[in-house]
């Protein structure tokens, strides 16, 4: 399969920014500065529709730092996690309407994406809901490393949830399914978190493990979610033998993790990269505390790191894609079927605007 270039948006913006959602209707984007992690309300031709002015401590402020994410919430909301771990709800006029107090238990870990969000809003049955992967809604100090390497890890971590926005009333799932691989075989593979990826129409949970071939879609239009699909990937870069990753070698380790996971339309589409070689990896390691600085790292980089994406349509793995026909990362896929490719971090060449590509998938 391949993807199509269809058009692009131009956003006359000169901070580069990122899409964290679009309205389920299409009809305007969320969008964030990358550095400055401001909100914009984006038409669907790019026009500038409100540039919310929030960075601050006011009354209507997410504070100074701006947050992790955006969301839409139903058609006329919005949502913001702040840096507090908070979910600050809006209006499109920028009125804070709310604040959901944070669910977790502590800060055990954080983790920041350039494109990700790790929460998505959306309405089921007319009420307001989040549903996301939180790392700190699980301690796993408590567990020995004994207990880690029986992979007790997987039976216990809980970090899918729901949040319910009028009552605040939290349910967690299993973040790692009973039948994936590793925790079947109580193989410790690492602490990276499972992705995730949600079909707000259709109301179905797509996750995956990092690691493994293993992909689960659930029906989620009931409380509880309910196993559709579990999915075997494929690809001559991916091992058929899972092996175990400590969690010192999580950086290290060159076994191809899992990237990114969207759905697309009626498709599901998983991105996974290939990575540097351990044995260069250590070499470079042992030569600077800053790996990422050197030549020598850039250079295997560009040698080595190349991405991938498997294409799922009905449960099963229909297709191949080999990289992308233009410049840039993968940034936001929509329930409609556009993909758009974020070329606004490393352009090649400095501008005073974004550019979007958006693409399809054809056979």
């Amino acid at each position: 399969m391949e993807f199509v270039l269809v058009d692009s948006v131009m956003v006359d913006i000169l901070e580069p920014l990122v899409i964290d959602d679009q309205q389920l209707s299409g009809e305007s984007f969320l969008m964030r500065g990358r550095k400055s992690r401001k909100p914009y309300l984006i038409s669907n031709n790019g026009k500038v529709i409100k540039v919310y002015e929030v960075l601050n401590e006011g009354p209507n402020g997410i504070g100074v730092n701006g947050a992790f994410g955006y969301n839409f919430l139903g058609e006329d909301k919005w949502v913001a996690k702040d840096i507090l771990y908070r979910y600050q709800i809006y209006d499109f006029e920028g009125e804070k309407t709310k604040v959901l107090e944070s669910i977790n238990l502590g800060l055990f870990g954080v983790t920041i994406s350039s494109y990700q969000t790790f929460f998505r809003g959306f309405k089921k049955e007319d009420e307001e809901m989040l549903l996301g992967i939180e790392n700190n809604l699980f301690d796993p100090g408590p567990l020995s490393k004994g207990e880690l390497a029986q992979s007790v890890y997987y039976d216990s971590v809980k970090t899918i949830f729901t949040y319910k926005a009028k009552d605040q009333v939290l349910k967690q799932f299993e973040a790692y399914p009973k039948t994936w691989g590793p925790r079947m075989e109580k193989k410790f593979v690492g602490k990276s978190e499972p992705l995730f990826a949600y079909h707000r129409s259709k109301h179905q949970l797509a996750l995956l493990p990092k690691v493994g071939n293993q992909l689960f879609i659930y029906d989620f239009s009931s409380d509880e979610p309910k196993l559709l699909y579990e999915v075997a990937l494929s690809h001559r870069f991916r091992p058929d033998v899972v092996p175990e990753i400590s969690k010192e070698a999580e950086f290290t380790s060159s076994y191809p993790r899992f990237t990114d996971l969207k759905f697309v339309g009626e498709r599901v589409l998983v991105e996974f990269k290939t990575r540097i070689p351990e044995d260069i990896l250590l070499r470079l390691k042992a030569q600077s505390s800053r790996v990422e600085e050197l030549p020598e790292f850039q250079e295997a980089q560009k040698t080595f790191v190349k991405t991938f994406y498997l294409v799922i349509e009905d449960g099963k793995q229909i297709g191949v894609v080999e990289g992308l026909p233009v410049p840039g990362a993968l940034d936001f896929a929509t329930e409609s079927g556009d993909i758009f490719i974020n070329d606004n971090l490393e352009p090649l060449f400095e501008r005073e605007y974004n550019v979007f590509y958006r693409l399809k998938l054809v056979r």
